[in-house]
């Protein structure tokens, strides 16, 4: 009985087999003995409506004839018809990730008339990753990006669809344009989808960021350095993305307070990731010692000192000690306030954190001093007995 069953099963699934094979073979000649636009656009209609991937180079053949064919419809209700078509072709290529179709697909988002029509091309390119085309779709839409188009509307479909593709391709080309269009002309529909497009981009976007770091306003310089903080990365990319935006963050001097703020921000976002990412490098090191000495605000400054504490290498636990000695220099000279006494506190137990000889002699220095403060003395010692 079970055997009985089985083959049955078979003859059952050979025969839908044989009748999907034969409704395919059906629609395919009705496509090809169609006269006109109409006939040609219902059978097509029918054949993406199987859902069969096997249809696709039936498709894609049919999209090569329809783009050689264009110029035929003029009329406006043909050219309607006609984008449609090429739509609903683009569409099913797209979802059976057709790759052979690429080229096509790329043409008729370059040549067809109606905008849905060549936006629905860009996507399904993104669909089946045409990586091919990646450079391409980035260029457009970086080139969208620059001002608005004559018709917006049809600027903005592209844009939107060149976001989508981006984000499926998934090459760090992409991530420029994206980036720009997330704070472009665009309505808040395509700035948003950009938005969150940006981490589907690239795992690691380091080298767009820095370029985008290197050349652009500071706003752009804070909001791409985040994105490269948000992103999947490894730590050392991230860590010598911060150390560029650090850098670049003191040799940029802000033309008025509100500049100088941004600057600051950018600079405490740096010192952050360098936090984060457990920085132990001598490049951070200057920048580190430059937003305590020069620093907007007390929170980059204990910021600065904690990346220096975290650090622990050498050329870090010098600049903590030195720093230490001159506060104790100062504090012997009867330079004194609470500022500098929550400054020293904080250098203090961050080089403890740096488990470095180099730092115990300004350890020594404070904790014999009894100028300071018993809080500060007891902050010293605790360090001392710290240091290996």
């Amino acid at each position: 009985m079970k055997r009985y069953l089985a083959l049955a099963a078979l003859a059952l699934a050979a025969t839908a087999l044989s009748f999907a094979d034969e409704t395919t073979e059906i629609y395919q000649m009705l496509y090809q003995q169609a006269q006109g636009l109409p006939e040609k656009h219902a059978a097509l209609l029918n054949l993406v409506g199987l859902g069969d991937k096997s249809t696709a180079p039936i498709l894609a053949s049919a999209l090569d004839e329809l783009l050689l064919s264009g110029q035929r419809y003029s009329a406006p209700g043909e050219q309607e018809l006609y984008g449609s078509t090429i739509r609903v072709v683009a569409q099913a290529l797209g979802d059976y990730k057709y790759e052979s179709a690429a080229a096509s697909l790329w043409e008729a988002a370059q040549s067809v008339p109606d905008t849905l029509a060549q936006a629905e091309a860009i996507m399904s390119l993104g669909k089946m990753r045409a990586l091919d085309y990646a450079e391409r779709i980035a260029l457009k839409l970086q080139s969208l990006n620059l001002q608005p188009t004559m018709d917006r509307d049809q600027g903005e479909k592209l844009a939107y669809a060149c976001v989508i593709a981006l984000a499926k391709l998934k090459d760090p080309r992409g991530f420029a344009p994206v980036f720009f269009a997330a704070e472009g002309w665009y309505s808040q529909r395509v700035r948003q989808q950009a938005a969150q497009a940006l981490p589907d981009i690239a795992a690691d976007p380091t080298d767009p960021i820095k370029d985008i770091i290197g050349h652009e306003t500071i706003e752009r310089k804070i909001r791409a350095l985040q994105a490269e903080s948000d992103s999947k990365a490894e730590g050392p990319r991230k860590i010598e993305t911060a150390v560029l935006a650090l850098n670049l963050g003191h040799l940029q001097q802000g033309r008025d307070r509100t500049e100088a703020k941004l600057l600051s921000d950018l600079r405490k976002l740096a010192l952050r990731m360098l936090i984060i990412n457990k920085d132990s490098g001598a490049d951070a090191v200057s920048g580190g010692l430059a937003s305590y000495q020069k620093g907007f605000d007390d929170e980059e400054r204990l910021l600065a000192l904690q990346a220096l504490g975290v650090n622990g290498s050498d050329p870090a636990a010098t600049a903590l000690r030195d720093l230490i000695l001159q506060l104790n220099s100062d504090q012997k000279s009867g330079i004194a306030d609470e500022t500098r006494n929550r400054m020293a506190k904080a250098a203090i137990e961050y080089a403890a954190l740096t488990k470095n000889k180099i730092v115990k002699p300004s350890l020594m220095a404070v904790s014999i001093d009894d100028q300071w403060s018993s809080g500060i003395i007891v902050a010293a010692q605790a360090a001392l007995k710290a240091m290996p």
